[in-house]
């Protein structure tokens, strides 16, 4: 019986995608079942929900909007292409632009020792204008990011999580203004973009997928199977 329950590890998704599932059964999209959430950490990554169901494409493998090329003359990505969303929008990107203007002389109450993405929005909280500047930077191009996905997808909310969010009164005004010019006047309004319920919960992801399970059958199908 063990073994059999182990074999519910098989079905585990995307981190991202259980994210946005968590947030449909028990957060801040419980009302709307076509969603878009948004997660900026060591990269950037989307999980769109439609009717209620994550929309996994044909391998499960979508929302790679840190692959949005948003500066042609941009760094090269990982990816091997250039001027991805993620070299300018992942926590590395922004610790490093900071770490950057600081070397060139800027001034700031932020040090090169202290770059990390906490230290960078609470130091912009306290009215830091280096630290602001470059995360009203980094919502402006998630912005641009976010209204090519509104304008596909057309969701009810959009939600947005990572330890960006903790500058959440510098970033999400800077995606409004993308999203109040680039996004469809039909597609945009009453459209709340909001902070994620859990982003200091991690384990809700791995439970929400478990309720899925628990919803469409899969699990009893995994622990019915013969050892």
């Amino acid at each position: 019986m063990l073994q059999q329950r182990f074999k519910v590890t098989c079905f585990v998704g995307h981190d991202i995608q259980s994210l946005a599932l968590a947030e449909h059964y028990f957060g801040a999209t419980h009302d709307y079942p076509d969603s878009i959430l948004v997660r900026v950490h060591r990269g950037t990554g989307a999980g769109i929900l439609v009717n209620g169901q994550i929309f996994l494409g044909s391998n499960g493998n979508v929302g790679e909007i840190g692959h949005i090329q948003i500066d042609p003359l941009g760094e090269r990505c990982h990816c091997g292409n250039f001027g991805c969303l993620e070299t300018v929008v992942s926590n590395g990107a922004i610790e490093q632009r900071v770490a950057h203007l600081l070397s060139q002389g800027y001034s700031s109450k932020l040090t090169r020792e202290e770059c990390t993405i906490t230290a960078i929005c609470k130091t912009a909280n306290r009215g830091d204008t280096l630290a602001q500047d470059v995360l009203e930077h980094a919502g402006k191009y998630l912005g641009k990011a976010l209204a090519i996905a509104i304008n596909l997808f057309n969701p009810q909310k959009v939600v947005i999580a990572g330890e960006i969010t903790d500058a959440e009164k510098i970033l999400l005004p800077a995606i409004q203004r993308c999203v109040n010019t680039q996004v469809l006047k039909e597609f945009r309004q009453h459209l709340p973009i909001e902070v994620s319920t859990f982003n200091h919960l991690s384990p809700i992801g791995a439970f929400a997928l478990v309720k899925r399970a628990m919803l469409n059958g899969v699990l009893l199908q995994h622990l019915l199977e013969p050892s």
